[in-house]
C-alpha cells in the first residue's frame, strides 16, 4: 500500500509527514502554510494462483456526490442531479472556507463566522464575498463563475418552487458543478 500526501488548500505534495500522524502535530505546508491534508492512498491485492488484482483510489465526498449527479443525468433524474451537483459544491466550500481560516491562522473564528452565514452556496453574496476575503480569491472573476450563477439558480427553482430541468441544463450544471469543485480543491 502506497500513500501520498498533499496540502488541500495548494496541492503541494508534503513529503515529511506520516499519513499516520495526528493532525495536531502537523507542520504548515511549505507553499501555503495550511495545516488540512489531501490523502491519496492505492492499495494492490493479489490472489493466487489466479491472480486476481484489484486497485483502489479515495475518491473525496465532493467528486462522489458528482459522480452520482453524473449517473443522475444518465438515468434521465436530470432535477435530483443539480440538486446533488450543489451539495458537492457547498461541501466543496464549507472545506475550502476552512482551510483558508487555517491558512491565515484565524481557525478560531470559523465557529463564529458560520453562524452568521446562511449556507456555503457561492452564489449567494454574503457568502461569495466571506469567501474572497477569507482566500484573497476574487471567485466571481473565474471563467465559470456566470455559468454557475446560472446553476445556482436553477438549483433553487428546483427545490424552491418545483422546476423541471431539461437533460441540457442538468449537464450544464453538472459542468459548472464540476469546475467550481475543481476550483476549490
Amino acid at each position: 500500500m502506497a500513500d501520498r500526501i498533499f496540502c488541500n488548500n495548494c496541492g503541494a505534495p508534503i513529503t515529511e509527514e506520516s499519513p499516520n500522524g495526528e493532525s495536531a502535530q502537523r507542520k504548515p505546508c511549505p507553499q501555503c502554510r495550511a495545516l488540512a491534508r489531501r490523502f491519496e492512498a492505492s492499495a494492490v491485492l493479489v490472489a493466487h494462483p489466479a491472480r486476481v488484482a484489484a486497485y483502489g483510489v479515495v475518491i473525496q465526498y465532493p467528486e462522489r456526490l458528482l459522480n452520482i449527479a453524473q449517473r443522475l443525468i444518465a438515468d434521465g433524474e436530470f432535477t435530483i442531479a443539480v440538486v446533488v451537483a450543489h451539495m458537492a459544491c457547498e461541501i466543496s466550500a464549507a472545506r475550502a472556507l476552512s482551510r483558508a481560516f487555517e491558512a491565515k491562522g484565524i481557525g478560531y473564528l470559523e465557529e463564529a463566522v458560520e453562524d452568521l452565514v446562511p449556507g456555503y452556496n457561492l452564489a449567494n453574496d454574503r457568502v461569495r464575498k466571506l469567501y474572497n476575503v477569507v482566500t484573497g480569491n476574487e471567485i466571481e472573476k473565474q471563467s465559470f463563475w456566470q455559468e454557475f450563477k446560472e446553476s445556482a439558480t436553477r438549483r433553487n427553482q428546483a427545490v424552491h418552487k418545483e422546476r423541471t430541468v431539461t437533460k441540457a441544463e442538468a449537464e450544464a450544471s453538472f459542468k459548472a458543478a464540476s469546475d467550481l469543485v475543481a476550483f476549490l480543491k
